[in-house]
Formats: C-alpha cells, sequence, structure tokens
C-alpha cells in the first residue's frame, strides 16, 4: 500500500531569505508592493474611482451582519457575538445596548474594506483576561503604508510583518494578525487591487486634463492680433505687437489704435483632438474594469431599462462576492492565519469546539418595498396585511410603532368571537427565565426553526403533523367549491328576487343554507382529531408511555364547524349584499347585477375561507392532542411554536414556556392556537409534554 505524502516539494511563490519581494509578475514598478501603496493612495482621490470605490464599499457596510450559530453552543455564540458587538441570526430582532469594551464592527469593517483599494489590509488584535475569559477588545489597524517588510515561511504563509524595516524593529507574528487580502494568488499577500485595470485609464486620464486645461486657457477667448497699415515702420509693427500683447479680458477692457491699424480676435481653426471624449472614455473604462458599468448610464446616448438592470444584477452579485469573502476572512482567516472568530474560540475552548461564523445577508440585493407593490399583492391574495408584515413596513421605511390602543383604519373581515375569558391564560404559565436552549435537530421543511432539546426529547414530529393538517385543509377546500358554488346560486336569486321587487332592503335579509357546510367541516375535523390523537399517543410511547387514545369529542367538534360554517355564510352574504348594492343603479337589470355579484363573489381570494377552515382544523388537533393528555400520567407541559411560520411577540414570548399544570396549558392553546397571539386564527402553537 502506498503512503500518502505528508510533506510539500514546491512551494507556492518565489522566496527569497524568508522576505516577500513583491509580485514578480507585475511590470509596471509603481505597481509593485510596497510602491503600489502610494501609486494606489493617488488613485483612489481621482473623482471617478472615488465613486467606484464607494459604489463597492457603502452597500457592503450597509448590509445586514450577523453571527450564524451554525449549530454551536449558545455561551460560545453570545460571547462572540458580544465581543463583535455583532447581532446573533435568528435570536436578536432589536441591537443590544451600547458595549464599552469590544470591537467596533461597523469601523472594523470599513478598514478592512481597504482591501479592496490597496489589495490588503492588516489588523493587530489585542485581549483581556476578564472572568477568566479572553475577551477581543481591540482590532487595530496597521495601515498598508506602515508595513516595511512580509516575512514568510517556506510554504508561502506569513510568519511576520515588520512595520519598521530595520534590523532592531519589532516583528508582529502572525498569529497576532487578522489579515484581508483580495484576490491573492500564490503568496502575493499584498493581493490585487480593484482599481489595477484602471491604472493605464488613469494615467492617460491626468494627462488629458493638463492637455484639455491648456489647450482651454491657450485658445478658449481666441488669438489677439493687431495688423500694422501697409509701409509700417519697424517701430510701427513693434508697436502693433505691443498692442495685441497687452489685450486683457474685462468688464471695461477695451482698445485704442492708430490711424490705419485692425484689430482681429482670431480663434482656432482647423480641428483638434477631443480631450474631453477622450477623458469621458477612459473614465468608463474605468468604471468598467471594476464591473460598475451602471455608473456612466446617464451619460449614454442610448440604453435600454434591461440592459441597466443587466449592469445592477452583475454589479450586486460582485458585492456579494466581496462581502462574503471579508465574511469567510473574518471568520476562518486565511492560510496560516487564525480567523477572528476562530482564534477567539480557541483561546477560551480549544481547537475542538466548533465556532459559529460571520454571515452578511441583504448586500444591495434586497428589492425596494413600494406602496404601489404592496397593494397589488395584498388585492392579489399573494400576502395578508398581518401584523408582522406591518412591524416589516414600518421598520423598512422607518415609521413609529403602531399605538395597541389606537383603533386600526384598515377594513377586517369579521372574525369568528374569541370566548369570554376572565384572565388572560399567559398569566397561567410558569414564567420563569429561561437560557436559549441549544439546538437539537435540523430544522425540517414547514417548521420555522429547529427543534430544542425538549422538543426533540418529546419525540413530537412537527413535520408529521404539519403535514396532517395541510393535506386536511387542501382536500376540505376541494370539497367546499360545490358548498360554495351552491352558496352563489342561492344569493344570486336571493339578489335578483329583491331588485325586481325593488325591495333594496331584502338584501339585509339574505341569507344561506349552512348545514351541508357545517356536515363537511364536522367530518374534517373529526377525522384529524383521530389523527392527532394517534401522533400525541406516539410521542407518548416514544418516552415509554401507554396511552389509549379515547373516542374524538364528535359534539364538540361538530358544534365549532356549526358556528364556523354560520359565519361563512354570513360573511359571504354581506360580501353579496355590499357588492349588488354598489352595482344597483336607475335602470339596471336584477339578472345582470345578480350575474355580475355571483361573478364578484367567485373571484374573491380565498384567504378569509383557508383562515377559518385553517382554524377549525387547529382546533381539530387540539382537541386530540388534549384528550390524549387528559388520559396519560401527568407530564411536564410545555408550548412550541415552531410551526409557526410568522410568529408575533406574543408568541415569541411563549414559545417554550412550561406551564403549572395541563388546565393552564389548556387555557392558553385549547382552541388550537395561542390565545394572545396577534395572529389569531393563523397561530399553528401548540403543546407537548415531558414525561422522562
Amino acid at each position: 500500500m502506498a503512503s500518502a505524502p505528508t510533506r510539500e516539494i514546491g512551494h507556492l511563490d518565489t522566496y527569497y531569505a524568508g522576505l516577500w519581494l513583491g509580485d514578480w509578475l507585475e511590470q509596471i514598478p509603481d505597481l509593485i508592493w510596497p510602491n503600489s501603496v502610494q501609486t494606489y493612495a493617488r488613485m483612489r482621490h481621482d473623482p471617478q474611482l472615488t465613486g467606484v470605490l464607494a459604489a463597492y464599499t457603502l452597500p457592503i457596510r450597509r448590509a445586514t451582519w450577523m453571527i450564524d450559530p451554525a449549530g454551536c453552543r449558545d455561551e460560545v455564540v453570545q460571547l462572540v457575538a458580544d465581543d463583535l458587538g455583532l447581532p446573533i441570526l435568528g435570536a436578536d430582532v432589536e441591537p443590544g445596548p451600547a458595549r464599552r469594551r469590544g470591537v467596533s464592527w461597523a469601523d472594523h469593517l470599513r478598514l478592512a474594506l481597504l482591501s479592496l483599494t490597496y489589495g490588503f489590509s492588516v489588523f493587530e488584535r489585542r485581549y483581556e483576561i476578564r472572568n477568566g475569559l479572553a475577551r477581543l477588545i481591540n482590532l487595530g489597524e496597521r495601515l498598508p503604508h506602515t508595513i516595511g517588510a512580509i516575512n514568510l515561511h517556506r510554504d508561502g504563509t506569513i510568519r511576520s510583518i515588520q512595520q519598521d524595516i530595520a534590523p532592531a524593529s519589532n516583528p508582529i507574528p502572525a498569529d497576532r494578525l487578522a489579515w484581508y487580502v483580495h484576490e491573492r494568488e500564490g503568496a502575493n499577500w499584498a493581493g490585487r487591487s480593484i482599481m489595477r485595470a484602471s491604472y493605464g485609464p488613469w494615467l492617460l486620464k491626468h494627462e488629458m486634463w493638463r492637455v484639455n486645461a491648456t489647450a482651454i486657457r491657450r485658445f478658449g477667448m481666441g488669438v489677439p492680433s493687431v495688423t500694422a497699415p501697409t509701409g509700417a515702420t519697424p517701430a510701427q509693427v513693434a508697436e502693433a505687437q505691443r498692442l495685441a500683447s497687452s489685450m486683457r479680458v474685462g468688464d471695461q477692457a477695451g482698445v485704442g489704435l492708430p490711424a490705419g491699424f485692425q484689430l482681429a480676435i482670431t480663434g482656432m481653426t482647423g480641428s483638434a483632438p477631443d480631450a474631453m471624449a477622450m477623458i469621458h472614455y477612459l473614465d468608463q473604462q474605468m468604471s468598467r474594469s471594476a464591473l460598475a458599468g451602471l455608473m456612466d448610464l446617464g451619460d449614454t446616448s442610448n440604453g435600454s431599462r434591461a440592459l441597466g438592470q443587466s449592469f445592477l444584477d452583475l454589479f450586486l452579485l460582485s458585492l456579494q462576492s466581496v462581502a462574503d469573502e471579508i465574511a469567510d476572512a473574518a471568520t476562518s482567516g486565511q492560510p496560516g492565519i487564525d480567523g477572528i472568530v476562530t482564534q477567539l474560540v480557541d483561546y477560551n475552548w480549544g481547537d475542538d469546539e466548533p465556532a459559529p461564523k460571520i454571515v452578511v445577508q441583504d448586500v444591495g440585493a434586497r428589492p425596494e418595498v413600494t406602496a404601489e407593490a404592496l397593494d397589488l399583492l395584498i388585492r392579489s391574495g399573494a400576502i395578508d396585511p398581518d401584523p408582522e408584515l406591518e412591524a416589516y413596513v414600518r421598520k423598512t421605511w422607518k415609521l413609529p410603532e403602531r399605538d395597541p390602543d389606537a383603533p386600526t383604519s384598515r377594513p377586517t373581515t369579521p372574525p369568528p368571537a374569541p370566548d369570554p375569558a376572565p384572565e388572560p391564560p399567559a398569566a397561567r404559565a410558569r414564567r420563569r427565565p429561561r437560557a436559549r436552549q441549544p439546538r437539537a435537530a435540523t430544522a425540517e421543511e414547514g417548521t420555522r426553526r429547529q427543534l430544542t432539546l425538549d422538543e426533540d426529547t418529546s419525540g413530537m414530529d412537527p413535520a408529521a403533523i404539519q403535514q396532517a393538517w395541510q393535506e386536511a385543509l387542501d382536500e376540505l377546500l376541494v370539497d367546499w367549491q360545490d358548498i360554495a358554488e351552491t352558496w352563489r346560486g342561492q344569493l344570486g336569486e336571493q339578489i335578483e328576487q329583491a331588485l325586481d321587487d325593488e325591495d333594496l332592503e331584502a338584501l339585509c335579509a339574505l341569507s344561506l343554507d349552512w348545514a351541508a357546510a357545517a356536515a363537511l367541516l364536522t367530518a374534517a375535523m373529526v377525522a384529524l382529531a383521530g389523527t392527532s390523537a394517534d401522533q400525541m399517543a406516539a410521542e407518548a410511547a416514544s418516552q415509554g408511555v401507554t396511552v389509549e387514545p379515547p373516542p374524538v369529542d364528535e359534539e364538540g367538534l361538530g358544534a365549532v364547524a356549526t358556528v364556523i360554517a354560520t359565519l361563512l355564510a354570513v360573511w359571504l352574504a354581506g360580501a353579496a349584499a355590499r357588492e349588488a348594492l354598489r352595482l344597483t343603479t336607475p335602470g339596471a337589470a336584477a339578472a345582470t347585477v345578480a350575474a355580475a355579484v355571483v361573478a364578484f363573489l367567485a373571484g374573491l381570494s380565498d384567504r378569509f375561507l383557508r383562515d377559518q377552515l385553517g382554524a377549525a382544523l387547529s382546533q381539530a388537533q387540539a382537541s386530540g392532542r388534549f384528550a390524549v393528555l387528559h388520559e396519560a400520567p401527568d407530564a411536564r407541559y410545555l408550548s412550541s411554536e415552531v410551526l409557526d411560520p410568522n410568529t408575533c411577540g406574543p408568541c415569541r414570548d411563549i414559545d417554550g414556556q412550561e406551564f403549572d399544570d395541563l388546565a393552564a396549558a389548556e387555557a392558553a392553546y385549547g382552541t388550537g392556537s395561542y390565545i394572545d397571539c396577534q395572529g389569531g386564527v393563523r397561530c399553528r402553537g401548540t403543546v407537548y409534554a415531558l414525561w422522562t
């Protein structure tokens, strides 16, 4: 069996006594490090290149930077987030209070992005020991123009740097450095500036500036000439020269000429190179070299919106790549140099401890939310104006938060009447402080987060619970089409009769036969309650507790189905009456109005219907689960909002809470959703039990 190689024979780049001397493939001396630092420092002040650099850096600095736990322990994630001043992905909704120690990520990111300007950016790490932990308190920038030497190992990785090339200077070892480098190749730790390809256009542009300025000074006002009379003496010719040379532009400028002398101001004749066109061309070349061609769209003679969008899409992809490059370097580091995050974790918990990672989102790619777009989405039924959406819009447009006591001005559909509760059930839950629980399993489709250890131990299968509910809802909606068609026919007949009788008040008495609807809904609820009871019994069995599912409460579920069917009928009749009243104009035919109302009802979004039927099925699931819990031995009862896709504040607060007893749990979730949920019937929270 052949042995695997454990040592390298070759090396990455030109190696000379451990000192890196620069990119040997670069042919321009001013662009070979360290001379390149001075060159790029001059180039960054060019107006076009300043705009290119701002177009790259500002969207990246504005983007959302967070710490992704990536399955790591909460203690580790929290320390990294605190020391870097970054929020935790999926946990921190609002920024925390200002810190007195640690790194300012915004300032560090601004300086790290100098790697785009100079090709690299270097920082020195400094820690302090607090409560037995190494805490990162500073990332001191070591600007490129201060670095005199980069010392390498033979494998091309950095051994140290010196800020003064003198032999007596103190080197900074690599393990104290954080290094950002753009497009490194081999041992070229100075990287490649995004302005490298612009060097030629930049050099020529500044020459064109000088040529154009000289041309304007020389020919901008024309050349004055004074012609002496025929037969003039040398003295007269000299006088003509003096007069022409002494001419100046001004409000009081003028000239007096002797008899026979003639004055003329002659402009440039013929054609000359267009310096401004050349300067414009060179600016475009600098933009294109950095994929920032969209900066020149306003200066082009023609173009199209589609072309501009293509430029923007390509540019945003380049921004995301650069941002990911910064995030990876800060997390994992470079070859031979630990990342900021990994070193912080290693110092405190050792090399075997998994480390979270820095991630960046929304690098200029988030579509703008406009009132017109929201209106179209809501009207089409694609989204609904729920509290989560309202909170997002208010935050995006920097609007004040909604006053909870203020009445809503948005038209709403009538919800089912809530059961009176003398005391908020949440108050009966055990409000014990709890730490963020470790994740136990990867999030499955249909769940909003990973399972906690308690949820995983309980044997609860959120995906199966959701699938049973969704399949029952889909089947119920298909069967409901016959009910809806029958109802529309009944309403059309009543509306036509009322208008034929010229009795508009009869529109207030529109009614529907809801018996078939109640029977259909009852059957669906009873079937799902039985499935839910079997699932709850299986969860108990996974913990070693045997429970025989009791009979389904058909009477109770039937009563709920009757109420919901009646409310749906009343809601549809009210919508039909309002539309009929709107369409009833003098001379309008009753049959025409009735047909238009039926067509209107058929075109309504099924969002409200889905919500009401879904709420009924959620209550059926809760009925089956609680029926099993009543038969089982006493246990610990906890809430779970893992199935709630748009979790409001109260649901986030209750998620994972333990109740005093089964009665408290049933008071909070007995109707199939958390009683204090701001989303009302859309809540998908539930209760699970722990017997072990």
